[in-house]
């Protein structure tokens, strides 16, 4: 048995023994979201455990938020891409419409410029139907490899991913008809990554096809495609990205709800994979990094997420 059914088999027992983990309730989808912070700025969503965001934070209905006479926030209002300034010693409300002032002072809304945050919401409400956990069917016996269907790539973010089936099998990446071979690769990295190169401005076709013994066991029915973004189609998306790091500085996972939104998922996974490793107990937003395994193909990671994601809701509890 290799290490990868071996993690398979442990998964299932795990999915049977906290299938009813899905039924906690997860956040509901981000209204606002806190930048520039600072002094003392604290967030709750009973308006009685305060915690303190030490960084940009999203918040969902019925999430409040207050500063202490030392501090002062940013907020940016996901319902009408409007931002507005929160003063010392004031506290919000979020609501289905926006922010609502309790006590002490709040600007008026001015609009910001672009588009950055107008489908945050719409794919975060996606991104909760990935999150479920349920019981696994043991397909060990079937020997395939799926990647993603499209994908945006450039030279800033030029890597191709797909699942590391096992050591026992190598890969074939062929990208317009030219084939490129992938050794196995022996570690236990869930992910196969592959830097491409060389390609024009626009759309071609790749898949991986899954070897064993120098035969191919399984390829794909029909290509994938791959957009490559450079020249003048880059210029729109190196401005967009300017100014979200600009409306949040050093956030990760608002860099990565940029990219995805661009259709750079491999860049978007490890953007949210950075912030979390840097904000491991924030739970809220992981959803949209399990719609990126979702959305690549990478289902024991997929997986392993939703499970974590579980277990956290079931301890907020």
């Amino acid at each position: 048995m290799t290490i990868h059914r071996l993690k398979f088999f442990v998964l299932t027992s795990v999915f049977a023994l906290i299938g009813m983990a899905g039924q906690a309730q997860a956040v509901d989808k981000p209204v606002a979201m806190v930048t520039q912070t600072q002094g003392t700025v604290e967030f709750s969503k009973d308006g009685e455990k305060w915690k303190e965001v030490s960084r940009n934070k999203l918040l969902g209905e019925g999430y409040q938020l207050r500063t202490a006479a030392d501090g002062s926030a940013k907020l940016i209002n996901q319902t009408n891409n409007s931002t507005q300034n929160m003063g010392a010693s004031s506290v919000v409300k979020i609501t289905p419409d926006g922010i609502e002032k309790i006590s002490g002072t709040l600007s008026a809304p001015e609009q910001s410029s672009g588009d950055l945050l107008e489908n945050l919401d719409k794919r975060f409400a996606k991104a909760q139907r990935y999150t479920t956990v349920r019981r696994s069917v043991d397909k060990s016996k079937t020997t395939r490899l799926d990647t993603i269907t499209e994908i945006s790539l450039s030279p800033q973010y030029p890597e191709l991913v797909w699942s590391n089936v096992g050591p026992e099998f190598s890969y074939e990446l062929v990208i317009n008809g030219k084939s490129t071979p992938i050794p196995a690769s022996t570690s236990t990295d869930e992910i196969i990554r592959y830097k491409v190169t060389g390609l024009t401005p626009g759309k071609h076709t790749f898949q991986v096809n899954l070897l064993q013994d120098g035969k191919e066991v399984y390829a794909p029915k029909k290509p994938s495609t791959l957009t490559w973004v450079d020249g003048e189609a880059l210029k729109p998306v190196e401005k967009g990205l300017k100014s979200m790091q600009a409306l949040a500085p050093g956030d990760d996972f608002m860099v990565g709800a940029f990219l995805e939104d661009h259709g750079f998922t491999v860049a978007a996974m490890d953007m949210y994979r950075k912030y979390f490793k840097s904000n491991p107990n924030d739970v809220d937003m992981r959803p949209m990094l399990i719609k990126t395994y979702h959305d690549l193909n990478l289902k024991n990671l997929q997986k392993n997420e939703a499970v974590q994601y579980q277990k956290m809701l079931s301890e907020q509890e």
